[in-house]
């Protein structure tokens, strides 16, 4: 007997450029769902640049774009939103 697994196909995405990030951790910090971190691993200019995760701890990513407008340096590019 084959069991299925149901996977909920993401609704929204966040694009972040891991190059021009420097680690600030303020789109982590304002991520309502916390679906934002920060990487282990460093860009080629020595900072842990952020990461998106569709589902955080708080939920999934709502594209609330809040992100995007906190980023000082643009490394956030896109905000997309899917319909469902």
């Amino acid at each position: 007997m084959a069991s299925t697994v149901a996977t909920e196909v993401p609704k929204s995405r966040v694009v972040v450029d891991a190059e021009r990030c420097k680690g600030c951790d303020l789109c982590v910090v304002a991520c309502p769902q916390q679906n934002l971190h920060l990487s282990g691993a460093l860009n080629r200019s020595g900072y842990h640049p952020a990461v998106f995760e569709y589902h955080g701890k708080k939920g999934a990513c709502t594209a609330c774009g809040i992100c995007y407008w906190v980023c000082p340096d643009f490394a956030i590019t896109e905000v997309l939103r899917w319909k469902a």
